[in-house]
């Protein structure tokens, strides 16, 4: 817990400093640097897509207004398709969760600026059934059918995949798996009895409040088992879109945390920038689901 406060503290600095360093878009020709016509930013639906796009169209808006640069919203249908999205250069930058940037920094040249923050910086994976369902251990599951959200998904399939794969727990031992495409899918396949448990994300270790608390009214749960933490989700910029604009990539970074200091207690820009906070990020604090990747025997190509 040290080593995660000692983290927010430095992250906080590093912010500050690039407020006072970047250059503001106005600024740009003085700095003798090419500014682009439009930039793209590219979203992935998660948790609550609709919520996602009314947000995303907002913020499209206001940062245009604050950057002097047309800004357009890309929202990718799955978590692969964005990846791709950023390999062709269709998009400049995205929003990723933590075991997509982990593909996207090898196959798409992603690098890491920023990681929004819901309660901690951090979150967790869960296995949720019925409370009314007889499931009370992992060997329960026999013959079950569960619900991931997708194979890119680090909460809602790598971690429980590799709680699984620990205890020797295979896909063949479930009657079917279903790959339900975000978070409130599968918690509205839980509820509808169309799958007997769901992987899905949890906002503390204990397991008390999660996808099924925030897509439910519902109190019919039941947490079976809750992972090590896991970093959260990052917003990325391309590589080479860094090395050619990297004053316009420091202004975007500044007038999103900014934009989203502003509209904090309102959650304006929640289920998009997190609900806590906006701070820096780097690539080494990832290693955990690099690890995660490596005793799944996963090949990032």
């Amino acid at each position: 817990m040290k080593s995660f406060l000692k983290q927010i503290f430095v992250s906080k600095i590093i912010l500050l400093l690039i407020f006072f360093l970047s250059l503001s878009i106005n600024n740009l020709a003085m700095a003798n640097e090419e500014v682009p016509e439009v930039l793209t930013i590219g979203i992935i639906p998660g948790g609550n897509p609709d919520q996602v796009k009314k947000e995303s169209i907002e913020l499209a808006s206001e940062l245009q207004s604050s950057l002097g640069i047309k800004v357009n919203i890309y929202i990718s249908k799955d978590y692969n398709t964005l990846i791709e999205a950023m390999k062709e250069k269709k998009i400049d930058f995205a929003f990723l969760t933590a075991l997509s940037f982990v593909y996207a920094e090898k196959t798409a040249q992603a690098k890491v600026l920023l990681k929004k923050i819901y309660n901690e910086p951090f979150y967790f994976s869960a296995l949720v059934t019925s409370s009314k369902s007889k499931i009370k251990r992992f060997v329960d599951l026999k013959g079950k059918t569960i619900a991931f959200v997708d194979s890119k998904s680090t909460s809602g399939y790598l971690y429980p995949k590799a709680q699984l794969k620990k205890i020797n727990f295979n896909d063949s031992d479930f009657k079917s798996i279903i790959f339900s495409g975000n978070h409130s899918n599968s918690v509205k396949l839980l509820e509808e009895g169309k799958v007997d448990v769901i992987a899905v994300f949890s906002d503390d270790a204990k397991g008390k409040n999660g996808a099924w608390t925030k897509f439910s009214k519902e109190k019919n749960f039941k947490v079976l088992w809750v992972s090590s933490p896991i970093p959260t989700d990052p917003f990325t910029v391309r590589q080479e879109f860094y090395t050619k604009y990297p004053n316009v990539v420091h202004s975007v970074m500044v007038n999103l945390v900014d934009l989203f200091e502003k509209s904090k207690t309102q959650k304006k820009y929640r289920e998009i920038l997190g609900e806590k906070e906006l701070m820096p990020a780097t690539s080494k604090q990832y290693d955990p689901v690099r690890e995660v990747i490596k005793n799944l025997d996963i090949e990032i190509k």
